[in-house]
């Protein structure tokens, strides 16, 4: 008797081996970043309901042939195949609004919310879905189901704050948003949302956030372009300039920042040298802009330099016919070099 039984517990212990060999395998198969797309396909084959191989297609179909159609049908068979992965829901979804499909994306976040009805990310992109077709209402619903189970985190309120923002509740907006930074104080977001809607009130609280906002991230060129835009709306031209800048030392091809730079130049200091120099980093990163070759043949004008300015100023026209300013312009540089 305890023969059979030791021949028992070794042929358990081999099938234990087996097992854990086999789970050994799987795992080395899905982590192995070395597999072709003809070894993935030829995995495939050979185990049709595998989710987690068409998964692994669809990250190599996504990240090394930059092919996204492709990647969204291994996504859903791998949702075919099990039902239960929340994260390829979200996944499937982003990608089906990267190719602009915004039905097909609210579906396959209606099909997670169907299974896990408390996946806050799933209903947090599908208020986001509603909140970019202008259905703030359905978008709010969304938002709501999510406090009413007290699931909120610092991105329902801040999509919360969106939609107040858009339907003109820029109290409750500001609430909401001091709520998403409580709740993430890096919520960059968070922070301009903020400054510009105090901006756009009139409100010089707005310089308070950017201050607040430029010193948390500082390198986030976004922040540092909208803490120059608000600085320049309330007459602070330096600190508008400075921020400026740092805009452009953080991105280089920052074409609004050179441009509102320029105009300051231009328009408030007189600094027509200065001015040209931004108009023409401006038109580096942009050589359709209209404006900035007009306004950099504004300041050529106002420097007696009448042929470039001209020359400016029959480029802005080209880019927009008709375009009054340049027209004006052109008008005034040929009758000064006819003088």
């Amino acid at each position: 008797m305890l023969k059979y039984f030791f021949i028992l517990i070794v042929s358990l212990l081999f099938l234990s081996s087996c097992n854990n060999r086999s789970a050994k395998n799987s795992d080395d198969i899905l982590n192995d970043t070395t597999l072709n797309l003809e070894q993935l396909d030829q995995l495939i084959r050979k185990n049709p309901d595998n989710a987690e191989l068409y998964l692994k297609r669809a990250d190599f179909y996504l990240t090394k042939e930059k092919n996204i159609d492709k990647a969204i049908l291994d996504m859903e068979s791998a949702l075919r195949a099990d039902t239960t992965m929340q994260d390829a829901y979200i996944k499937l979804a982003e990608m089906y609004l990267a190719v602009a499909n915004s039905e097909m994306s609210k579906k396959v976040l209606e099909r997670c919310l169907t299974r896990y009805p408390f996946n806050v990310k799933a209903r947090i992109d599908l208020a986001k879905i509603y909140f970019y077709v202008q259905m703030y209402q359905e978008a709010m619903s969304e938002i709501l189901k999510i406090e009413v189970n007290n699931l909120q985190n610092t991105d329902s309120y801040f999509v919360k704050a969106l939609i107040l923002n858009e339907t003109f509740a820029y109290k409750d907006a500001i609430e909401a948003l001091k709520k998403s930074i409580d709740y993430d104080n890096n919520n960059w977001e968070a922070y301009n949302l903020i400054g510009k809607i105090y901006a756009e009130q009139d409100d010089k609280l707005a310089l308070d956030y950017y201050k607040t906002a430029t010193r948390l991230f500082p390198e986030n060129d976004e922040i540092q372009f909208n803490a120059a835009w608000v600085h320049q709306q309330f007459g602070e031209i330096q600190n508008a300039l400075e921020f400026y800048d740092k805009a452009i030392s953080i991105d280089s091809l920052y074409y609004e920042a050179y441009y509102n730079a320029g105009y300051i130049y231009a328009s408030d200091l007189k600094d027509y040298f200065k001015a040209i120099d931004y108009f023409s980093k401006a038109i580096e990163c942009d050589s359709l802009s209209h404006k900035a070759w007009y306004n950099r043949g504004y300041s050529y004008e106002q420097l007696n330099k009448l042929q470039q300015a001209e020359n400016d100023y029959r480029k802005a026209l080209t880019i927009f016919p008709n375009y009054d300013p340049a027209v004006e312009g052109l008008n005034i540089v040929i009758d000064k070099q006819m003088k």
